[in-house]
């Protein structure tokens, strides 16, 4: 009797996500759609899902794209097929069930009119983001007979794109048995080229808790996509949480050159414990504030007049001292 055995990389199992930008957020929709490029050319996807790329009314659609369990849950499993081969390999969707064109062109039809939206069908994959990132170029450049007839009209002023991946980081536990296991909304990329602010956006499954910022695997994500965008501008644009900003500030981070590591380890449980203090102190509203000041307050006069205070409110009247002073911090800074 045949069994096996496989070892997954545990630390990166988890349901919730991280949420990432690019610092600062670019100021040219040239930058953007060259930072869309180059990502999903790089080696730090592994696989592409759905995409979308919206733009003055019009959307360009991928079909669903799903891993095997997304599949084996679907109502209708003969809508989509298997990608393998060498051709799905380089388009980056060997292992995924993509469906059926015929099925995607009823689908999106239904939802551009829900959406009051003109949507169009465009090709799952790599090849199929190269191809609109060009039809956005050529609008730009108002080099209109290149185009399909049904963007030659268009007047372009802003742009939007969506779309779900593999991140390299996570293709040890994604992919079983040669096929994905899953691909879904929590390793997205996000872009927006509007009026009044340009945006890059990117999740990861992976925790968005305090201990995913001393795991090696996420910081050498983050430093491979500083990587790929140091060859668009360099030294102008890193790739890191929305946190950041508090991460350096409080040195549960440092940059080295162009990277970014793990702070001092003596300290690190001390600086990560500030960061996370300080940083929900600054989320408050002045009605919260108050909150907490009341609370802390009751408690430490319950304290002080020697009356026997339960473990929850010892923990509230430790952790309620902690904000507090860092809110006074922040008012005296």
């Amino acid at each position: 009797m045949k069994f096996h055995i496989k070892i997954y990389n545990i630390d990166i199992i988890d349901c919730s996500s991280c949420y990432n930008l690019i610092f600062p957020n670019p100021q040219s929709r040239e930058i953007l759609l060259e930072m869309i490029l180059r990502i999903y050319e790089s080696g730090v996807i592994s696989r592409i899902g759905e995409f979308t790329f919206l733009f003055d009314g019009i959307e360009l659609q991928s079909p669903k794209v799903l891993g095997e369990s997304g599949y084996k849950n679907e109502d209708d499993p003969s809508k989509f097929e298997l990608q393998s081969g060498v051709k799905a390999e380089t388009n980056k969707l060997s292992g995924l069930y993509v469906e059926q064109k015929e099925d995607a062109l009823k689908r999106i039809k239904k939802t551009s009119s829900i959406r009051h939206t003109q949507a169009f069908y465009i090709e799952p994959g790599l090849n199929s983001i190269k191809q609109a990132i060009q039809y956005i170029r050529l609008l730009y450049n108002n080099q209109r007979d290149l185009l399909p007839d049904y963007l030659k009209n268009v007047e372009l002023d802003h742009f939007r794109f969506s779309g779900g991946v593999i991140w390299k980081m996570n293709e040890e536990w994604k992919i079983r048995d040669g096929l994905c296991d899953n691909i879904d909304g929590d390793d997205t990329i996000g872009v927006s080229s509007i009026k009044s602010d340009m945006f890059f956006g990117f999740g990861n499954s992976g925790g968005d808790s305090s201990d995913i910022y001393t795991f090696p695997w996420y910081l050498d994500h983050l430093n491979a996509i500083t990587k790929v965008i140091d060859e668009i501008a360099p030294g102008k644009f890193i790739a890191g949480p929305e946190e950041l900003p508090e991460l350096l500030e409080f040195e549960v981070w440092k940059k080295v050159g162009r990277k970014l590591v793990v702070g001092d380890k003596e300290k690190y449980k001390e600086n990560l414990e500030r960061f996370d203090t300080y940083t929900f102190a600054r989320s408050l509203d002045k009605q919260s504030e108050e909150f907490f000041k009341n609370k802390y307050q009751v408690l430490k006069e319950k304290a002080e007049r020697g009356e026997k205070l339960t473990w929850i409110e010892n923990l509230e009247l430790t952790q309620n001292e902690k904000i507090v002073k860092a809110l006074e911090n922040e008012r005296d800074s």
